[in-house]
């Protein structure tokens, strides 16, 4: 199995839907995915149709619990043949379970150890959306994949959370767990792109800094010279809300979009970047 986490410390910046289409993508290409929503807001769960699960009698609590027979399996959900992926969904009990996990000794690594592993045979690709703050469900998520992939506004926030997001968290993690592969960003990706003025002048700071290398070959500033692209980066298109509020990825929604190209180029990215990790 490899697998990636979809994250930012900062919401609104479009992370679920990166999740949600990276996991279609995967899926498109012939791999057995697991998407898996740790983020109590449940919005991955609610833009693949599943927001039932959300209040389920079965979710992914149950399985940290020694004392509860529920298997990982027992908590995969299908999305159906149109999707052509499998969901973890979340769950109104998820926030309980952060603070399960900050309270276990060695907590950060239980998500891998009793969900992400005992999967292992299942799956080609796992992805998780993660909350968008750090924390005990953010971290457990980084630390089950090792890999993140980062969307973002071009926007001075956004950009700021980003700093945040590699330097509290990513950083951190990594001198607290050195013994595990380092945690690496497969790819920085600006997102619900607009083409202001201010987007510019962030994409430009970004490619000034360290890190460059993880921008797309889609998301560099020369393309606004470019008068056959729409411009860098994923551009905002109501498509993107319209397949969310049908509970289906873009590519099920509107086919045609010209977005879904750059979803495929990011795709190229991580599966030729992405390491196996159970």
């Amino acid at each position: 199995m490899r697998g990636i986490t979809v994250t930012l410390q900062k919401g609104g910046v479009g992370k679920t839907t990166v999740a949600i289409n990276l996991a279609e993508r995967l899926a498109a290409r012939g791999h057995d995915v697991l998407l898996v929503d740790v983020d109590p807001q449940g919005s991955a769960t609610e833009g693949v149709g599943c927001g039932d699960a959300y209040t389920g009698d079965t979710h992914l609590g149950q399985v940290f619990d020694p004392s509860d027979p529920t298997t990982p399996g027992d908590v995969v959900r299908s999305t159906g043949t149109e999707l052509s992926f499998d969901l973890v969904p979340s769950h109104a009990s998820l926030d309980r379970l952060a603070a399960e996990i900050q309270a276990t000794e060695n907590g950060e690594a239980q998500l891998y150890r009793k969900l992400v592993r005992p999967l292992a045979d299942r799956y080609d690709w796992i992805v998780l959306d993660s909350p968008p703050t750090i924390g005990p469900l953010s971290n457990s998520a980084i630390v089950a994949t090792r890999q993140a992939v980062v969307p973002l506004q071009l926007s001075k926030p956004s950009a700021d959370a980003l700093t945040r997001t590699v330097t509290n968290q990513l950083f951190a993690l990594n001198d607290r767990l050195p013994e595990r592969e380092p945690i690496e960003i497969l790819a920085i990706v600006p997102n619900r792109v607009s083409g202001d003025n201010e987007e510019k002048r962030v994409l430009e700071a970004l490619e000034d800094s360290q890190f460059e290398p993880y921008l797309p070959a889609f998301a560099r500033s020369s393309l606004l010279q470019d008068a056959d692209s729409p411009g860098p980066g994923i551009r905002e298109r109501v498509a993107f809300r319209r397949a969310y509020r049908s509970g289906v990825p873009l590519a099920s929604y509107d086919p045609d979009v010209d977005m879904l190209d750059r979803l495929d180029s990011l795709t190229n990215k991580i599966e030729e970047k992405g390491r196996e990790i159970a």
